[in-house]
């Protein structure tokens, strides 16, 4: 049956720095605010969603 709980869920959202970029709104955050968390990494560089979230949280002060 863990097999099937794995298989529903569907994978992780990874899209570009530009995309992530332009919905930034979908973390409840500025556009500015993402392209400063994503700084270092090249415009066409796949990015997992979990590694913008990682990065936007560093970014705003957190740990």
């Amino acid at each position: 049956m863990a097999k099937k709980e794995q298989q529903a869920q569907s994978p992780e959202l990874v899209q570009t720095k530009r995309e992530w970029i332009e919905s930034a709104a979908y973390f409840g955050a500025e556009r500015f605010e993402v392209a400063g968390a994503l700084f270092s990494e090249t415009e066409q560089q796949p990015l997992a969603e979990s590694q913008v979230k990682s990065r936007l949280n560093k970014y705003k002060g957190g740990v």
